[in-house]
């Protein structure tokens, strides 16, 4: 199995488009995905991150949420390294900013999509 897990809103448009991105930068195949509603999340997600509005991105021994998800994942694709220095960033404030955006993504980018991805590279 591959090294990460990203588990992401399935309804909502924009987190299925960057799962398009993710999958389109991830040439050696290093994550997986599978939606929050899903079964795996359903039976591995701590009930602390249940209720958390994110990206969740799994490590094989650790979650990660939010800000601290996205700079995960964009550290792990080919040319994105440079993105750990968001880091520095108090994490108050990347997190207000990824609040900001999770809380109007519907109205902005609508729900309904669905990313179209190879089976093999899908949890659940």
């Amino acid at each position: 199995m591959n090294a990460f897990i990203v588990l992401f809103d399935g309804p909502c448009t924009l987190c299925n488009k960057s799962v398009e991105w993710i999958v389109e930068k991830d040439v050696h195949q290093k994550f997986v995905f599978g939606s929050l509603q899903g079964t795996w999340a359903t039976e591995n997600v701590p009930p602390s991150l249940k209720e958390v509005d994110s990206v969740l991105l799994f490590n094989g021994q650790e979650f990660f949420s939010r800000s601290d998800a996205a700079i995960r994942i964009l550290q792990e694709l080919p040319g994105y390294k440079w993105t750990a220095g968001f880091k520095y960033v108090p994490r108050y404030v990347r997190d207000g900013i990824y609040k900001l955006v999770a809380r109007s993504r519907y109205s902005i980018f609508g729900k309904g999509y669905c990313a179209l991805l190879p089976k093999e590279r899908l949890v659940d």
